[in-house]
């Protein structure tokens, strides 16, 4: 029997991507939400700890 689990993330941030995208590679699917109606098409800059890189390249991003 197939276990099926369903997860909604709200946010479609660093986060919420980030978890779509591990939860995906571990075949768990997911929605993600956003209450934005557009993408934002201005740049923004990134800065974050060591260990949140080695989170990020764990899951190949």
């Amino acid at each position: 029997m197939e276990i099926v689990e369903d997860v909604v993330i709200v946010g479609a941030g660093v986060a919420g991507l980030t978890t779509s995208l591990g939860l995906h590679r571990l075949g768990i699917r997911s929605l993600v939400l956003e209450s934005s109606d557009k993408l934002r098409i201005t740049g923004f800059a990134f800065t974050t700890w060591s260990n949140a890189w080695k989170a990020l390249d764990a899951i190949g991003i």
